[in-house]
């Protein structure tokens, strides 16, 4: 089955991504998750969140959903924690893919692809992969940079 975000709102996406992953143990200690299933606990609550703000105001946002980068403090931070998972995980070639995708499917707007485009020449692709060299994206993977969308659109 292939996965369109474009023809999902926020809601049915963080859906999809519930099915996808196999269910969390809710109950189990910390002591006792892998820090994977720390992670996506972490984002599912994330989105929640976002969401539920969005909601309480009336205002979920239209697509694309970031038009630009925000200036206020601690974006930048957001900006440079967000383009390092990508091209930690994927590389450069396949992190410019995925924000290309990503204005295909209006997540960004033009300007904000520049401008993350624009931030990843800050970054230096030498030494950060082992031999096996750059893996592509996930659906999971996906879903945290639509986390990292929203958290600079709210911002």
């Amino acid at each position: 089955m292939s996965i369109k975000p474009a023809e999902y709102d926020l809601r049915e996406l963080r859906r999809m991504a519930d099915e996808d992953e196999p269910p969390l143990d809710l109950d189990a200690d910390d002591d006792e998750r892998t820090a994977e299933e720390l992670l996506r606990i972490g984002q599912r609550e994330e989105l929640v969140k976002l969401q539920t703000k969005l909601l309480a105001t009336g205002s979920l946002p239209g697509k694309p959903y970031l038009t630009g980068l925000p200036t206020r403090y601690g974006a930048e931070v957001v900006v440079f924690e967000w383009l390092d998972f990508l091209i930690e995980k994927a590389g450069f070639e396949n992190t410019g893919n995925a924000l290309s995708y990503y204005v295909d499917i209006d997540w960004l707007s033009e300007s904000a692809y520049e401008s993350l485009r624009s931030y990843m020449y800050g970054f230096s692709e030498t030494d950060r992969f082992g031999s096996a060299g750059p893996a592509s994206l996930d659906t999971s993977d996906h879903v945290l940079s639509l986390i990292y969308i929203a958290r600079l659109a709210s911002l």
